[in-house]
């Protein structure tokens, strides 16, 4: 489950790539739209379609939560 702020949803990048990074990153889910200035847009999966007229999704990222690292006990507790 993405947790994008709902305050900020939306944020600009220069290309696709550097959008899908820090999506990923993040763990975030969304959107990633062209854009008519030449720049691309990343959005929340809740991001309303036709809110930017001028907007072209160009590729969706999904599942990229960050796995969730083992846990790891003290050495104390491993052998007796």
């Amino acid at each position: 489950m993405s947790e994008w702020n709902y305050t900020k949803c939306a944020k600009p990048f220069s290309s696709v790539d550097e959008a899908r990074e820090y999506m990923i990153s993040r763990g975030f889910e969304g959107q990633i739209l062209a854009r008519s200035n030449g720049g691309y847009t990343a959005v929340c999966p809740t991001y309303p379609e036709g809110f930017y007229p001028d907007a072209i999704p160009v590729e969706t990222v999904t599942g990229t939560a960050p796995q969730t690292l083992p846990v790891i006990q003290p050495a104390e507790a491993c052998c007796d």
